[in-house]
């Protein structure tokens, strides 16, 4: 099993046909309206299984840390199997998923989306949060 790809998107599904249909996908800062503040989003990652994953439960942690290595959200876990004919060697079953988080940020920094299989991080994604200015009020001209 290898991760083959992942990415945070504000919205996303991956119905029967097993492709995923994401929107507004690939940002990498959150900029919001004041901290602390809460935010929702969909983490979407692509599995890859080969022939010798064919008929294995895999597990796969999703962590969600702040800068510290601190979880922010209790972990999410991505169970998969994949089923069928056996595979060639060369072949593979590609498998994506979505996992939608709502964590609440205390403070600006560098988040991360961690994928752990059997103790072993397979790879992150980070994500900067940040508290957008303040915009002035518009000025009325005298009259």
């Amino acid at each position: 099993m290898q991760l083959s790809f992942a990415l945070f998107a504000d919205s996303a599904v991956v119905p029967p046909d097993g492709k995923a249909y994401v929107l507004g996908g690939g940002f990498s800062t959150l900029a919001l309206a004041q901290l602390p503040g809460r935010a929702a989003f969909a983490v979407v990652a692509g599995f890859r299984f080969g022939p010798l994953d064919v008929g294995q439960t895999q597990q796969v942690e999703l962590r969600f840390v702040d800068g510290d290595g601190k979880m922010v959200l209790p972990p999410a876990n991505l169970q998969f199997q994949s089923q069928g004919a056996r595979l060639e060697p060369g072949q593979e079953v590609s498998i994506s998923t979505v996992t939608f988080l709502q964590p609440m940020f205390g403070e600006p920094g560098t988040y991360t989306a961690e994928f752990w299989h059997e103790a072993v991080r397979l790879a992150g994604i980070d994500l900067h949060v940040m508290e957008r200015p303040q915009q002035p009020a518009p000025t009325q001209p005298a009259s």
